[in-house]
């Protein structure tokens, strides 16, 4: 009795541990939906709060700071844009290594409006991730 609870444990325990997922930073990581820029702009009372993963093209991208108790912030701004022209505004504290026309994936939460200490967002994604894409080069045959 005691040599079956003992194999039974430890093949739970065995089958769980391979089970188990990969680590992910809880700073940069939260539930979020894969989403085109247009479904936002055609909806966004819909996505409002809402975990949101985009992808596009980087332009007009300011890199700039503001008085945060009693010290500067920094902090990155820039329009995300699709290959249709539609864009959406992206909101990241900090300074962030992006160049204009970079192709970038955003995981954030999509602002409708919020306005909380000297910050103010309107239909802008307040970014936790922000990474290049890896482009791949084809050889001209």
């Amino acid at each position: 009795m005691k040599r079956e609870a003992f194999l039974l444990i430890s093949s739970i325990l065995l089958v769980s541990l391979g089970c188990a997922r990969e680590w992910q930073n809880p700073n940069t990581t939260i539930p979020a939906k894969q989403v085109d820029i247009a479904a936002i702009l055609e909806n966004p009372i819909a996505f409002d709060s809402a975990g949101v993963i985009v992808e596009g093209k980087v332009w007009d991208l300011v890199f700039d700071k503001f008085e945060r108790e009693d010290k500067e912030t920094p902090f990155t701004e820039f329009k995300l844009a699709d290959k249709d022209g539609n864009f959406v505004k992206v909101f990241v504290l900090g300074h962030i290594p992006i160049a204009e026309g970079d192709i970038v994936e955003v995981l954030g939460i999509y602002r409708r409006e919020l306005g909380k200490e000297r910050i103010y967002l309107a239909n802008e994604i307040e970014a936790i991730r922000v990474e290049k894409e890896k482009q791949q080069l084809k050889a001209n045959n």
